[in-house]
């Protein structure tokens, strides 16, 4: 299984795909935030990982991968949002 990214697959793949990258390499949790190292307003596209890795478009929010759960966290201004993003995707 190669491990480049891609923008190709849907979320419910990429999370297979990273839940198996994280069982061989003995990663228990993942924390994706919607940050940069820099904590920059505006992220190039290289960094937003989590907005790939989940589907939810909202600027503010965290994401969590483990074996068998996936969740993100953002406040009440994106629950609506984050509610028809998120639906079917296991998060």
């Amino acid at each position: 299984m190669s491990t480049q990214t891609s923008t190709e697959g849907s979320v419910p793949q990429r999370l297979a795909h990273t839940r198996e990258l994280m069982r061989r390499e003995g990663i228990h949790a993942l924390l994706v935030p919607s940050a940069d190292p820099h904590l920059s307003e505006y992220l190039p596209g290289y960094w937003q990982g989590r907005q790939w890795l989940s589907g939810f478009h909202g600027s503010v929010g965290t994401l969590i991968i483990t074996a068998d759960f996936a969740g993100v966290w953002a406040d009440s201004r994106y629950w609506e949002k984050a509610t028809k993003e998120l639906k079917g995707s296991g998060i």
